[in-house]
């Protein structure tokens, strides 16, 4: 019986002192402050926002993180704050803002919001002629076109883990596959580009791009990226490079390095999934991956200028095939080709603005 009892007495003792320890503890989470928005943002590019802070009156060193730089201090707070944000001064893209400080007790608090800089240029609406139709081999899961002067290269992909993805030289008119470099059924094979003498292929899932000599198709190197790889083209100088989402690479050439990250959007929202990539008269044309429609972008800012709707080629040339895929820029001729992935015909297509 004593036994219980002093087993008793000192759990009431352990008793009185957690409860009132964890009781004050749960009080101390709550955040002396917040911002004055819901959990996301969307400003559009070119706007200056006033962004309303909330306080008990009590917090110390308030300050608050964009983009990674403090752009806001307060010493000592109110209960109704605000800062101003000039979204000209940033990208077009996703951010976050953070908002740092301590209550009088020294305890520190976070709060971080997300906020999106929306394009300031609603996209025209563009469509598609049908010029002329040439043969394509259904056989090709078409992952990347490219011309280099008169020869047009495809890279394909591998969807039955065959080893069916290769890079190739392809005769426009009759669509036959000339001298060909295959890889093996562990790479799966994606867009293309040629840049001087070399062409660059990107790897799905390896995390490889690949570099050929252009005119034997030798392998000559391999650079390691840690993104996926989807599409990937030229500006004649540098490398824009696709990974799936809404984010391009600028790459350096010489050894694959990242320059610069632009987000592509419209005045709306995020252009996720961008696949094929092309230059065509200093814009990116990217096809959007399971999408009848091709974004044409600002290389310097990421804003999509305008959609180009492919609905007719679709219809007319998928047959039994699968996604539109596929865009290559006759740079001399001033040309503009497009296929899909197994599709049986390749389109010369004019754009109607």
């Amino acid at each position: 019986m004593k036994k219980v009892l002093v087993i008793v007495i000192v759990i009431g003792l352990l008793g009185s002192y957690l409860v009132p320890m964890f009781m004050n503890e749960s009080k101390n989470t709550e955040a002396p402050f917040q911002f004055g928005f819901s959990d996301n943002l969307a400003i559009k590019f070119g706007d200056v926002v006033t962004i309303p802070i909330e306080t008990n009156g009590e917090v110390k060193n308030l300050s608050i993180t964009f983009a990674g730089k403090v752009i806001q201090k307060f010493a000592q707070t109110k209960e109704k704050l605000s800062i101003q944000l000039d979204s000209k001064k940033y990208q077009i893209g996703a951010y976050e803002i953070e908002m740092q400080g301590m209550d009088q007790q020294g305890q520190f608090f976070t709060e971080i919001r997300n906020v999106r800089i929306l394009s300031d240029v609603t996209p025209e609406k563009w469509k598609l002629e049908i010029v002329q139709r040439f043969p394509h081999n259904e056989s090709s899961f078409t992952q990347g076109l490219a011309f280099s002067g008169d020869q047009l290269y495809e890279g394909t992909g591998d969807p039955n883990q065959t080893g069916a993805s290769l890079v190739a030289k392809v005769n426009l008119k009759t669509g036959e596959i000339g001298q060909k470099i295959g890889l093996d059924a562990t790479r799966f094979g994606e867009g293309i580009t040629i840049l001087g003498d070399q062409i660059f292929q990107l790897t799905w899932l390896n995390h490889k791009c690949l570099v050929y000599n252009k005119e034997t198709l030798e392998l000559l190197k391999e650079f390691d990226y840690t993104t996926e790889g989807w599409g990937i083209c030229t500006d004649g100088k540098l490398l824009y490079m696709s990974d799936g989402s809404e984010r391009i690479y600028v790459r350096n050439p010489k050894n694959f390095d990242i320059i610069k990250t632009i987000e592509v959007y419209t005045n709306e929202f995020a252009i996720p999934r961008l696949n094929e990539l092309e230059f065509v008269n200093g814009l990116i044309y990217a096809n959007i991956w399971t999408s009848n429609e091709i974004a044409v972008i600002d290389p310097l800012s990421g804003k999509v200028l305008a959609l180009i709707d492919a609905t007719n080629l679709v219809n007319e040339g998928k047959g039994n095939g699968e996604v539109l895929n596929g865009i290559a820029f006759h740079a001399k001729s001033n040309k503009l080709y497009m296929t899909g992935k197994f599709w049986p015909t390749l389109f010369e297509v004019k754009v109607l603005k």
